[in-house]
């Protein structure tokens, strides 16, 4: 089953790196990146109501909102500004060193959350195999960003 997780979360990486030129796309044909995502936000909440209605949530549920913590709700203005980022950055810098961009400060900010359990996840410290990852992630980011294509 770990496995399994594990190509999931790869599919997700997938969809991720087509949904967001996709947005980009939609913020050069609508000529700002701050509305090339409106449009999908309506969709995405209508899509989330129907998916979890399909899983078995019940419209009464939808009332344990209001147990969330306010701040938490933060989240979504964190989505809309990394969705205009990349609506202003992949046309700027291309989808690959966005794309690598992205996965090494999602890295490097997942050890310090992982390091001292931040939000709620199980501590799991540094250690030298991680680190040694952490830094292939960054020069591996380095050379795509970097890379003159010669």
């Amino acid at each position: 089953m770990l496995y399994f997780n594990y190509i999931l979360a790869m599919l997700g990486g997938a969809a991720v790196s087509v949904y967001l030129p996709m947005i980009a796309q939609s913020s050069r044909i609508m000529g700002s990146p701050f509305m090339g995502n409106v449009p999908f936000f309506g969709i995405a909440f209508a899509t989330s109501i129907i998916i979890s209605l399909l899983a078995g949530q019940r419209p009464g549920d939808y009332s344990r909102m209001a147990d969330v913590p306010a701040w938490m709700f933060l989240a979504g203005i964190v989505s809309a500004l990394m969705i205009i980022l990349s609506s202003y950055l992949i046309p700027k810098v291309g989808p690959a060193a966005f794309f690598v961009l992205l996965v090494a400060g999602q890295i490097l900010v997942g050890f310090v959350i992982n390091q001292y359990g931040l939000l709620g996840v199980p501590v799991q410290p540094m250690n030298l195999t991680k680190a040694i990852g952490g830094a292939l992630v960054i020069g591996g980011a380095a050379l795509v960003t970097f890379s003159s294509g010669t």
